[in-house]
């Protein structure tokens, strides 16, 4: 499976819901994820925590993709900036995928906010 059709199946099991197949499908065993968001971010360590944090954005965060509005791909990492549905409304998000061994080893996302000139 090349990176695009990794995304492509990343995106349908978030829209299928259930984080128990999501991380295990897509997630190495040694994964984390570096969650920023919050005042201070979170760091989320191994594939329990993870389907614990995607449970809980699953059930009251995530509404549904939108679009996928740019993906840079290396070599060894996947970098996506997509536009979803949230409990909120419509929001940009960033992920930086770094894989190992056809799966995420390292996580990192985060919400894009726009900035006002001066």
């Amino acid at each position: 499976m090349d990176f695009k059709q990794f995304i492509d199946n990343h995106i349908r099991l978030l829209q299928e819901g259930d984080a128990g197949a999501l991380v295990e499908s897509d997630y190495h065993d040694d994964a984390i994820m570096f969650l920023m968001v919050g005042e201070e971010g979170q760091l989320i360590s191994g594939k329990d925590a993870l389907r614990e944090q995607f449970d809980m954005y699953l059930k009251n965060i995530y509404r549904g993709f939108i679009a996928l509005e740019k993906m840079l791909i290396s070599e060894d990492s996947i970098c996506v900036q997509a536009k979803i549905n949230t409990t909120d409304g419509e929001l940009r998000v960033w992920d930086v995928l770094c894989m190992k061994d056809g799966k995420i080893f390292r996580h990192y996302s985060g919400m894009m906010f726009a900035i006002t000139p001066i």
